[in-house]
């Protein structure tokens, strides 16, 4: 039988007790994916101790034969004895082989059709992959799976527990700053400041004054807004009235100012403007307040009709958002925001922090006391979860096949033997004793069709 013409990656110990994988030699180099953690201790521990009983249990089997061998004439039941020796050493050896060839060449001779695992690691991984991708991620069998499942109401229970909701909330909040530490400032800066501009050139400003005019003389919601213009018209009247009398005494004749004309006027034009202030200020239906309704109608009809005015407001717009100042406060207003939120500690996490628990909070009460909108979302989740499966799920196959293929060889045999290893130690022992039982029933029923 011919051997292999590319010898299998790997190395053994000389005999059938542990032996280690070593790398591949003359494959192609892959990309190096982050290996799996190590196997746990207590699995490892656990090989070791089955492989040292199976392998105990084979020297038991020499000795006894040894022994048999030596003393077979002593007694009538000894020879039995020796034939269960004998050939329990055969099935031992035999279900060592099998089991070693599975992970490396056993004694370290390239046997053909032997370190099975490591030869075979790509097929290995395109095979679990295609397995997960046809058995876990076929749309029809998610949305199988999910039919039942209360994904919205299982997360509002799991919020709601005790301070969960702010646990995940700081957990967002600590992965925030090294999801925006990815980010790069100059091109998200950069792309801010062109979606504003172009946000700001596309957007009819005038035409969104005009509505919000509408709206707010709408029902006399301006009224508000009136009467906060009337009070600071009477304050600025009120504290500028020495500046207005001045100006009043500067524009007056000589003869007047003799006789005191001016400060007079003076006095009574600001009582009298006061007193109109007053006025319009208690009386909703003052001509002042018509005359200003009539002016905001008049300049929501014309931010409307007047075809220069709309131009001139949004051609104000377009350069405003263009101009240089605008950019750079775009541009702070990225800096400020991500310096806040990345800020150990800073007041800006801080908030952040009390917002998603918050938030969290009401989302899992509202979740579940509306049964309608917990199967809204229900409905959205299984649809997206089928839609995800049907767009990714040959993607998640591949990306296991890909993942094994770049780990080495000794990685995968020290992770698949580690996991099966021990039950495979089982295979040792019962090789052993049941090729020991079919070794003293040949020995028995050769006695007894042929004789001793």
């Amino acid at each position: 039988m011919a051997l292999d013409t590319a010898p299998p990656p790997v190395t053994a110990t000389a005999g059938p007790g542990p032996a280690t994988a070593g790398p591949a030699a003359g494959t192609p180099p892959a990309v190096q994916r982050p290996l799996p953690p190590p196997p746990p201790d207590e699995a490892r521990a656990a090989l070791n101790r089955m492989r040292a009983i199976a392998t105990g249990l084979f020297v038991l089997m020499a000795i006894t034969f040894v022994l048999a061998k030596i003393y077979q004439d002593f007694h009538p039941a000894i020879p039995f004895i020796r034939a269960f020796a004998e050939a329990a050493m055969v099935g031992a050896l035999a279900d060592w082989f099998a089991v070693t060839a599975l992970f490396r060449h056993p004694l370290g001779i390239p046997i053909p059709h032997t370190a099975i695992v490591p030869r075979s690691k790509d097929r290995i991984g395109q095979g679990l992959g295609r397995f997960i991708a046809r058995n876990f991620l076929q749309p029809d069998q998610v949305d199988r799976r999910l039919k039942e499942v209360d994904l919205a109401g299982g997360f509002a229970r799991w919020v709601s527990e005790g301070e969960r909701s702010r646990r995940l909330a700081q957990g967002l909040a600590t992965a925030l700053p090294r999801i925006l530490g990815l980010l790069n400032d100059g091109k998200i800066s950069a792309w801010l400041e062109t979606a504003v501009a172009e946000k700001l050139s596309r957007t009819d400003v005038a035409a969104l004054l005009s509505d919000g005019l509408d709206v707010l003389t709408r029902e006399g919601r301006h009224r508000a807004v009136v009467d906060l213009i009337i009070s600071h018209a009477d304050i600025a009247v009120a504290t500028n009235q020495d500046e207005f009398k001045a100006r009043v005494s500067q524009r007056t004749d000589w003869l007047p100012k003799l006789f005191a004309v001016d400060a007079a006027a003076s006095k009574a034009l600001i009582d009298a403007i006061r007193d109109t202030l007053a006025a319009a200020a208690s009386d909703v239906n003052h001509p002042l307040r018509s005359r200003v309704d009539d002016a905001l109608l008049a300049l929501a009809r014309d931010l409307k009709d007047r075809d220069e005015l709309r131009d001139a407001i949004n051609g104000w717009v377009r350069n405003m958002g263009s101009h240089e100042a605008m950019r750079r406060y775009v541009s702070s207003i990225w800096a400020e925001l991500k310096s806040g939120l990345t800020e150990p500690g800073g007041e800006g996490q801080t908030r952040m922090v009390e917002a998603l628990a918050g938030g969290l909070k009401d989302l899992a009460a509202a979740l579940q006391r509306d049964s309608e909108l917990r199967d809204n979302l229900n409905q959205r989740l299984k649809g997206w979860s089928v839609e995800l499966a049907a767009a990714r799920g040959a993607a998640v196959g591949d990306l296991v096949a890909e993942t094994i293929r770049s780990w080495d060889a000794r990685t995968v045999v020290d992770q698949i033997e580690t996991a099966v290893g021990r039950d495979l130690q089982y295979i040792r022992i019962n090789g052993t004793l049941i090729g020991g039982l079919i070794g003293l029933v040949i020995h028995t029923v050769s006695i007894a069709v042929f004789g001793g």
